[in-house]
């Protein structure tokens, strides 16, 4: 489960800051509840085995188009209704589209070992915490980690 949220902060010590949240002005965009997590410890999987991964727009302001970086996900199901379902033979989705507080999930495969990086598709938002990458295979994350 993948859980996207803002995280608009106040004073060291005190509470969130209420006039950023209003003006949409956050400092931070995580998944999970933690900047760049994913970016420094990878989510491990194997090639060639398929995955089903829930994503939540937490928000409370921005949206979400959820997409990872080299592949193509053949199911959508978003609010409670399929998109697209693997007997569609009319092709596959890049991104899952979600406002706050809505939720879905996506199945993918990845074809072959690798670093793929995962994101929400407002590039502004990856330099501010939402990126992430999925470890396939027996790949080397060092430069990733840093050991």
């Amino acid at each position: 489960i993948i859980i996207q949220s803002e995280l608009y902060l106040g004073p060291e010590g005190g509470v969130g800051d209420l006039t950023k949240m209003m003006n949409e002005d956050w400092d931070a965009l995580m998944f999970n509840g933690y900047v760049n997590q994913y970016k420094f410890a990878p989510i491990h999987v194997e090639a060639g085995r398929r995955y089903r991964l829930w994503v939540v727009d937490d928000g409370p302001s921005e949206n979400s188009a959820f997409h990872i970086v080299g592949t193509i996900f053949d199911t959508v199901f978003k609010e409670g209704a399929y998109l697209l379902t693997p007997d569609d033979t009319h092709g596959g989705s890049q991104v899952l589209d979600l406002q706050p507080a809505q939720g879905g999930f996506v199945e993918f495969t990845f074809a072959e070992d690798g670093l793929y990086p995962f994101v929400t598709h407002k590039f502004a938002n990856v330099g501010k915490g939402a990126l992430g990458f999925f470890a396939v295979g027996d790949v080397d994350t060092s430069a990733l980690t840093g050991h």
